[in-house]
């Protein structure tokens, strides 16, 4: 995806007819994430769906789940203390928390994930002598190409299958390490009794 990305929108030496010019302020609602929910488990449960997500790279930012989500709309999520600049795409509704920005793409000018490859591609740096940050106010003034609506959308209708392969993986990926994380416990106090298993 994203060489595919950088040949049909980075390698042009001028702006292209019905090209544009515009900074993420435009083209993206921006917030900062917020505190720590009370609620939070360390697994997803029925109680706690929804994850959180901070600033970490770990497990792409993932610090938990919780009960209630402050972001429904796919989205990107932009890590802004530590490691400056770590982009993901998020498709599922969550609740970010501090030290982590986050960008719902106005959809009427450009999709969520021509968004997040053009992050992923930018030099993202912040600002600070002690201990760099990237901020909101900052970070809105930040330049974006656009191309024209027909070439967003084929570009879009033609990596979205991708996406849903990658995402479809995690979550089998998720499935799976919350029923080791059930299992093995049981596993270990001799209460789930495998003997009978021709391993």
């Amino acid at each position: 995806m994203q060489t595919l990305f950088r040949n049909q929108f980075l390698t042009q030496k001028f702006l292209p007819d019905g090209w544009t010019r515009a900074t993420l302020g435009e083209v993206s609602l921006m917030g900062a994430g917020g505190d720590k929910p009370k609620t939070v488990s360390n697994t997803q449960t029925e109680n706690c769906p929804y994850p959180i997500y901070s600033n970490g790279i770990s497990n792409d930012g993932l610090y938990g789940f919780t009960n209630k989500c402050k972001i429904k709309d796919e989205s990107i999520t932009v890590s802004a203390r530590g490691t400056i600049g770590f982009v993901c795409l998020r498709h599922i509704p969550y609740t970010p928390i501090v030290r982590l920005i986050t960008l719902i793409p106005k959809t009427d000018v450009l999709s969520a994930k021509y968004l997040y490859l053009w992050l992923r591609n930018m030099h993202i740096h912040g600002t600070g002598t002690t201990q760099q940050q990237l901020t909101v106010p900052d970070f809105r003034k930040t330049d974006i190409i656009l191309p024209t609506k027909e070439e967003m959308t084929l570009f879009t209708d033609t990596i979205t299958p991708l996406f849903e392969a990658i995402w479809e993986n995690q979550a089998q990926n998720l499935k799976l390490s919350n029923t080791r994380d059930a299992l093995l416990p049981m596993l270990m106090s001799g209460k789930l009794d495998i003997s009978y298993l021709d391993l």
